[in-house]
């Protein structure tokens, strides 16, 4: 690749070039790039804005079958990521993670995942018809670690009924917690399995030494990873990369193809293009500053205010350092609490629970003042400890059923207790962070309502529960 040719957006060019044609628009989408002025979308948006939203004319091209810019654009990713190849998709990293499964997997085959797996995995498995064995990560302070390379290890030699064929990673947790990623996938590899790796929180991983290795490094077939979470570009847009031979090229992009829009978003696809760009140019350095304001605003966290951040205390677990996670009990406040105290101030945080408060940093915050934060956080005095909330432990799912035959199966809503003995045909979970705690397939069991019941009472909203009933599959 030429240096210059590095530093080129060639979906933004093509773009624009067409922005400069003096056009007749006689084609898709409906406001024909801001015509339709004065109106409320243009008023919101602008017409400036509106003639980039186009679809596949001139030498613009199709996601599904990329030749032109889309392509240009991608293989430039690629190289960056030094991978052997990288697709697009602007319907986020869900549609990503359940064409993974489906490019990596037959229909029937047992995959490992982790127990923080996130609810679009569990999509991947209704659809890709999986039967999934879950695994015990590791957790601290009601946060989770990460899976550890001794539990994946002691799970793989004892053997599984069928072989497991893939499996699945999640790095980092929600909250910025990593395991020992390279361990992990080269035990997976010995065992003889695809590895694929859920890193939407981890696409900056790659571009600054203080932050945990990233899963292309550590050689994983598949990664995904979600650019508008920790990069700068719009929301919905993400990547996959592949290397290694146990997944073909053509295999992925029909699999994405499966679940990709046929009508994508191209300020989205521009915004990938952008966001790569920018750290193709200034990634390190913008990290380098963002990396600083994280252990600035550490550092007055403590000296100014009663709270403490949360550190992996254990053996062979690091964190993204640019996951700030506030633990609050121990100052006599729920996380859910103090983010709802913050809000009032107009500060939002990434997440609360019952313990904590995630402040998310990224690479925009290396330019972002964070002094305000000080203030508001150095207001709340320090109370008497809170016991811990964080109860029994999230049971791990025992699917008796495929998820794809329950979640497909015919179905009814029935009270929580009369849940018990009957097979789940929905997710339940609390979003964010989206980790199901039950999964179709699994059978719902009085430990399993009490856990619900639990999470319910301490104010924490459910998705999946309606009125105190769940969705049973009738099997």
């Amino acid at each position: 690749m030429h240096h210059e040719e590095k530093y080129q957006a060639p979906i933004i060019n093509a773009l624009r070039l067409l922005a400069q044609e003096d056009q007749v628009a006689l084609h898709m989408p409906g406001h024909k790039l801001g015509a339709l002025a004065p109106g409320i979308l243009t008023d919101w948006l602008g017409a400036g804005v509106l003639q980039y939203d186009q679809t596949e004319i001139g030498a613009l091209d199709s996601l599904h079958s990329p030749s032109g810019p889309i392509a240009a654009a991608e293989r430039l990713a690629a190289e960056l990521y030094q991978v052997e190849c990288t697709c697009f998709t602007t319907n986020g990293s869900s549609a990503a993670l359940i064409a993974g499964l489906m490019a990596a997997t037959s229909p029937g085959d047992t995959i490992l995942l982790p127990r923080n797996a996130h609810k679009s995995i569990i999509s991947g498995l209704v659809l890709a018809d999986l039967q999934p064995r879950f695994l015990e990560p590791a957790y601290e302070d009601g946060i989770v670690l990460g899976l550890s390379p001794e539990t994946l290890q002691a799970t793989l030699d004892a053997g599984c009924t069928p072989n497991p064929t893939a499996v699945l990673l999640v790095h980092p947790g929600f909250e910025g917690g990593c395991g020992d990623i390279s361990q992990l996938v080269r035990i997976a590899h010995q065992h003889g399995c695809t590895v694929i790796v859920d890193e939407a929180h981890g696409s900056h991983f790659k571009f600054h030494h203080k932050l945990p290795m990233s899963a292309t490094d550590a050689g994983a077939d598949l990664v995904v990873q979600s650019a508008h979470k920790t990069l700068p570009a719009l929301t919905g847009g993400a990547w996959v990369h592949l290397q290694g031979s146990r997944i073909s090229a053509e295999r992925l992009r029909q699999c994405i193809n499966l679940v990709q829009s046929t009508s994508p978003s191209w300020l989205i696809l521009g915004s990938l293009d952008a966001a790569r760009l920018e750290m193709s140019k200034r990634g390190f350095d913008l990290l380098d500053r963002a990396i600083e304001a994280a252990t600035r605003l550490e550092e007055s966290i403590h000296r100014r205010t009663p709270f403490t951040v949360w550190e992996p205390a254990s053996t062979g677990f690091t964190r993204d350092c640019l996951k700030v996670n506030l633990l609050t009990a121990q100052c006599g406040y729920t996380g859910i609490e103090v983010a709802k105290y913050l809000q009032k101030k107009g500060i939002y945080s990434e997440m609360s629970s019952t313990n904590s408060v995630l402040l998310m940093l990224t690479v925009a915050d290396a330019v972002q003042p964070l002094g305000g934060v000080i203030d508001v956080l150095a207001s709340l005095e320090a109370l008497n400890p809170l016991p811990s909330k964080t109860g029994m432990a999230l049971p791990l799912p025992d699917c008796q059923v495929s998820p794809r035959t329950a979640y497909l199966a015919d179905m009814e809503w029935v009270n929580l207790q009369a849940a018990v003995g009957r097979v789940s045909a929905r997710s339940i979970y609390e979003y964010p962070p989206g980790i199901p705690l039950i999964v179709p397939g699994q059978t719902f069991d009085q430990r399993l309502i009490g856990y619900i019941t639990q999470v319910e009472a301490q104010g924490i909203s459910l998705h999946g529960l309606s009125n105190q009933q769940v969705a049973v599959a009738s099997l």
